[in-house]
């Protein structure tokens, strides 16, 4: 009786291994190395219970397959044993199937492992560490320098009250801050500038919160006092005058410029430093009696505070009188 139960199959077609998939992506940072990792592997034509091994990071690790997929953990002190900076390849094989076709091994992944966290090592913004009301006409900006970062990582600043971003090239980059979100700042008030970026891994620098400005846009000049008064005469003249300048929002040792002049005089400057919003300036008797006598003169104050803003005021005059009247006759009725 001829033997007909025994049977074959011809495979020759072999398992293959069509995705690699580390839950890191293609760089593991320092916080994703603190736990254990995963690496998804997808096989096609593969038979439940295959087994899959994946190396190339110092370490062995397997699977076993079900439903064409399997998962593989690498441990965090694996992962924490790689070097900084190094780029692995994620090796995965694949035994062979059951009619002993053997599996081309997969080592198209490849990830970088990077640990090293940009710094930001420079925050400069245009107004330095006043912002006066001149500058707040026109967008600010503020420049970036960093390191570790690569082109294209976004750096973010805040602590305005609004949000700006500008993409790194060569580990700098200008964030541009519009005119009208500094008119919108408390005058007055200190303001941080908060940097932040991370590196193409991940990896966060530590925020820069180390630049502070103070948005001041007041200073004035409240009033402007000549001793003599609204004239000058010939006994005044005699002796040094006093004009007394009252300032607000102008700091203690900002100098401010008095000036006298008038039409057809030419200005004569003197100065005084403030101290407690006031300041005082003399103008010498040699001075006062080079004037031409009979006219107005103009005492002009200008200065700037801290921030840049000027202070000025033109509005006080005196009248140089040094002629007495005389008595030219006298009449009586009888």
């Amino acid at each position: 009786t001829p033997d007909t139960g025994d049977t074959f199959v011809y495979d020759i077609t072999a398992p293959t291994i069509s995705n690699v998939v580390p839950s890191w992506g293609t760089h593991l940072n320092a916080a994703e190395d603190n736990s254990d990792g995963t690496i998804v592997v997808t096989t096609t034509g593969s038979a439940n219970g295959a087994t899959v091994t994946v190396t190339g990071m110092g370490v062995t690790d397997t699977c076993t397959v079900s439903s064409n997929s399997c998962t593989v953990t690498v441990a965090a002190a694996d992962l924490q044993g790689l070097t900084d900076g190094t780029t692995y390849t994620i090796n995965v094989a694949l035994t062979a199937d059951a009619a002993g076709n053997t599996v081309t091994p997969d080592t198209g992944d490849t990830f970088v492992y990077d640990i090293t966290a940009p710094t930001i090592s420079d925050v400069v913004p245009s107004w330095d560490t006043y912002l006066n009301a001149a500058e707040d006409n026109s967008d600010g900006t503020i420049a970036i320098t960093t390191s570790g970062a690569a082109d294209g990582q976004t750096v973010t600043v805040t602590g305005m009250g609004v949000t700006d971003t500008c993409a790194l090239s060569s580990n700098t980059c200008t964030v541009t801050v519009a005119a009208a979100d500094l008119q919108a700042l408390s005058d007055g008030t200190t303001y941080t500038i908060t940097v932040n970026v991370d590196d193409v891994a991940g990896n966060s620098a530590t925020p820069d919160t180390g630049d502070t400005f103070v948005y001041d846009i007041t200073a004035s000049v409240t009033s402007v006092t000549l001793s003599d008064g609204d004239y000058v005469n010939a006994a005044e003249d005699n002796s040094d005058s006093t004009v007394t300048v009252a300032t607000s929002g102008v700091e203690d040792g900002r100098t401010m410029s008095v000036t006298i002049a008038s039409s057809t005089f030419n200005s004569v400057a003197y100065s005084c430093t403030v101290g407690t919003n006031s300041c005082a300036a003399t103008i010498p008797a040699s001075a006062l009696q080079a004037l031409t006598d009979g006219t107005t003169y103009t005492i002009s104050v200008t200065g700037t505070d801290l921030a840049g803003n000027t202070a000025s005021d033109s509005g006080t005059t005196f009248v140089y009188d040094i002629t007495a009247p005389t008595i030219s006759d006298v009449v009586p009725s009888w």
